[in-house]
């Protein structure tokens, strides 16, 4: 895999423009601040691009499916670095409408840059490397959210936001430079020449067939809600921690302890399924998610809300991996745009829900009630989804699970 040259520069790529797009973010923040008093009004500029993307992912997986990966890459990358120079403008005239063109702009790039990319990892990475390769995929994203957000920070002290765009910008185009290096064969697919028009249902329609069949993307699927029922609230939560602790530190302390983590759980993904990634295994591992949760009832306490965190960051660098792998080799390539496309968007429908769910509990019942109820709620959605496995695997368990396994 080391010695793939496609994979090498995707990874950089990625580990280049990860690091400025965390930048970025600490930029968004700090201007939102500046210029925009409401916290709602705050939240909707932020979550712009979000909802631009849930109504393009149908057409974008389609298009992606028959289209050629690097070039929409390399389109989605011109989009990116097109999108700095609204905020160029948005700085200069202190013009939130400006930043809401920047945000939608980003948007619709990652509707098609994100998928497309989960797409060609199994194009130019061996299926047997394919662990290898989402794990390390984890592992850079979660660096660069460390390293990006500390040089945001730094920057913000002694530099302007122009400054800081700026940095944004050249992350962005490294990677589209290094997109025009990448060299990857692929097979022409048939265009739809039905006329009909790529929407949300008509694209679930089509992969349901497909999908429904494949029982370990059906419980992939579902495994992941309790995983994102944690990160939904990730920053919320950090900022509760810290007020109840009454220390500011904890927050940096619980970011690094949660990234270094997922380094470590990644590796074991590595170590211990490459080989045989076993359903019963995420079963395992999701019910972990869950006590993760349940233990920041205990938050009040340093050291348990450091080992909650890291047990969390175990876990999670773990079960994903293991589970966009699955995702990459039992959906039929044909269909990886559109499945990836509608996973994206139902994902991010998913995280803002969730994220809303969790300032209004936060509001109403407080801390304490909250993590129980969604620590009690994950263990739930893990047993019902377990019980499912093991009734449908039948009496005869030896001949009916070798099919899942």
């Amino acid at each position: 895999m080391w010695r793939n040259r496609n994979f090498l520069i995707l990874m950089f790529g990625l580990a280049v423009s990860s690091t400025g797009l965390w930048v970025g973010i600490i930029g968004n923040l700090e201007f939102l601040q500046m210029n925009v008093e409401s916290s709602f009004l705050q939240a909707l500029i932020i979550l712009a691009g979000f909802l631009v993307g849930i109504f393009l992912a149908p057409m974008a997986g389609r298009i992606i499916d028959r289209s050629n990966k690097k070039k929409i890459l390399i389109y989605a990358g011109f989009a990116r670095c097109a999108a700095i120079f609204f905020m160029y403008l948005a700085i200069a005239y202190n013009n939130v409408w400006w930043m809401v063109v920047y945000t939608l702009v980003i948007g619709i790039s990652g509707t098609f840059s994100q998928p497309a990319m989960q797409t060609m990892l199994p194009l130019i990475v061996k299926k047997e490397e394919l662990l290898d390769a989402n794990g390390v995929n984890m592992n850079i994203f979660t660096a660069s959210r460390i390293v990006g957000t500390a040089l945001g920070g730094v920057m913000l002290v002694g530099m302007s936001l122009f400054s800081l765009y700026t940095v944004t910008l050249i992350s962005y185009v490294i990677l589209l430079i290094s997109t025009f290096f990448l060299d990857v064969e692929e097979q022409p697919k048939k265009v739809d020449s039905s006329g009909k028009k790529d929407n949300f249902f008509r694209t679930l329609k089509e992969l349901y067939p497909i999908i429904k069949n494949e029982r370990k993307v059906v419980y992939g699927i579902f495994l992941l809600i309790p995983a994102y029922l944690f990160l939904s609230g990730f920053n919320l939560m950090v900022i509760e921690i810290s007020e109840l602790q009454d220390n500011a530190g904890i927050k940096g302390i619980l970011y690094t302890t949660e990234g270094v983590c997922v380094f470590i759980g990644t590796y074991l993904s590595k170590k211990f399924f490459r080989d045989n990634p076993k359903l019963s295994y995420m079963f395992a591992i999701t019910f972990i998610i869950a006590a993760a949760h349940t233990s920041l009832f205990l938050a009040e306490h340093p050291i348990m809300s450091v080992l909650s965190f890291g047990l969390f960051g175990l876990a999670a660098g773990t079960l994903f991996p293991v589970v966009t792998t699955i995702f990459q080799t039992d959906v039929p390539s044909d269909y990886h745009g559109r499945f990836f496309s509608i996973k994206g968007m139902v994902d991010n429908i998913i995280f803002q829900v969730l994220m809303l769910l969790t300032g209004l509990f936060l509001d109403t019942i407080g801390f304490h009630k909250m993590v129980i109820g969604f620590g009690i709620t994950s263990f739930l959605i893990a047993f019902v989804i377990y019980y499912q496995y093991k009734t449908k695997s039948g009496p005869n368990k030896n001949d009916r699970m070798a099919a899942v396994k």
